[in-house]
């Protein structure tokens, strides 16, 4: 809705300064492929890294979520249709990483179809977060 009102505001703004109308075109931006999402509500202690592990084990690093925020981080589609995958979350403080320990919290392995989302609400205690699929 918001796009829509830049572009009348745009239109209005070149017909007020005797531009002739001009066709808008839709750009295809860096999420475009991207038909996954990773919703985060952190309410941790810190800021938390957040990974997906697609089916060959490989992390991929989605983004940092700050303490008390909401993220909406995507997950390629490339990523998606390997097959089952798993997020992964690590809170930001230097002893802990997705490689050296247990101090994170992983999902089980999912299989999102096209247009299904993650919310994850992250609590002061990790393993009392709940995660949650939605539908398309």
């Amino acid at each position: 809705m918001r796009k829509g009102m830049s572009r009348v505001a745009v239109m209005m703004g070149l017909l007020a300064f005797g531009v002739p109308a001009a066709e808008a075109a839709e750009l295809n931006g860096p999420g475009d492929d991207t038909t996954y999402e990773v919703r985060v509500v952190n309410r941790y202690e810190s800021s938390v890294r957040v990974y997906v592990e697609d089916a060959s084990g490989r992390l991929h690093h989605l983004g940092l979520v700050s303490r008390g925020r909401f993220e909406v981080l995507e997950v390629s589609s490339k990523i998606a249709e390997k097959g089952d995958m798993r997020l992964r979350i690590y809170p930001t403080q230097t002893n802990r990483s997705p490689i050296s320990g247990t101090d994170g919290i992983r999902t089980k392995q999912l299989r999102l179809q096209a247009g299904e989302s993650v919310t994850m609400w992250l609590e002061r205690d990790l393993t009392q977060s709940i995660i949650e699929i939605q539908k398309g």
